[in-house]
């Protein structure tokens, strides 16, 4: 394990780097009971519910790769046809997270945004073809970030940030995305300090949370109650 890894990991188990999300219990309480002392459902357990995300995402890659149907002939590995599509200049499809961070310290910029999506998702397609299309937010996100997307799907060859070959499901997996899309903020050292689930939300919200990765906001308070200086 690369040494930058170990650390994400440690972080991860340590401080709960995604600020944007609660952290979860250390135990789960009993059931309570109802009016004639029968115990009423427990809450289903983050953790299972996250096992279970993972599984289905697991599920959907490997009936793609069975089916074969969204493969280029005689490359297993080969993008769907449809990830050729247009996307508007934003959050291109990449392979290279350490490229990108190369770049993203060669330009001084903050970190690296990684959006996981996959075909056929509803809400993947709504924040694109809505928030996604603000040119404020646009510029916000590509002048503090290198953004690139990755299908969390599809078992496309990937760089991670330690130079080492994996695949974009693997990678997804690794960082606990169980829902999508989802919007990673990697900070220079490659801690995920920030992430966005779903497509809800204001223009407003989505460029102020940019805002609160490129001022290190995250040092400070969860993104629910941060404040900006001015």
């Amino acid at each position: 394990m690369s040494e930058s890894t170990e650390r994400r990991q440690r972080g991860y188990r340590e401080i709960f780097l995604d600020p944007t999300v609660p952290e979860p219990s250390a135990s789960t309480p009993d059931a309570p009971a109802d009016d004639e002392g029968h115990p009423q459902a427990r809450r289903v357990p983050w953790f299972i519910l996250a096992l279970a995300g993972l599984f289905l995402v697991s599920v959907a890659a490997s009936a793609l790769q069975a089916s074969g149907g969204t493969q280029g002939a005689g490359n297993p590995a080969a993008p769907p046809a449809a990830q050729q599509k247009d996307y508007d200049g934003f959050f291109l499809p990449g392979d290279d997270l350490a490229s990108a961070l190369e770049e993203a310290r060669r330009s001084g910029r903050r970190g690296v945004a990684v959006l996981f999506e996959m075909e056929g998702c509803g809400e993947c397609a709504k924040l694109r073809a809505t928030t996604f299309k603000d040119e404020k937010l646009r510029a916000s996100y590509n002048e503090q970030f290198v953004t690139l997307s990755l299908l969390a799907d599809h078992p496309l060859p990937l760089v991670d940030f330690d130079g080492q070959a994996t695949e974009q499901t693997e990678f997804a997996q690794r960082e606990r995305v169980f829902a999508l899309p989802t919007l990673v903020f990697y900070d220079l050292d490659t801690l995920p300090v920030a992430r966005q689930v779903g497509s809800a939300g204001e223009v407003a919200d989505w460029v102020r949370l940019a805002r609160y990765v490129a001022e290190r906001g995250y040092d400070e308070a969860p993104f629910s109650h941060w404040q900006p200086a001015n």
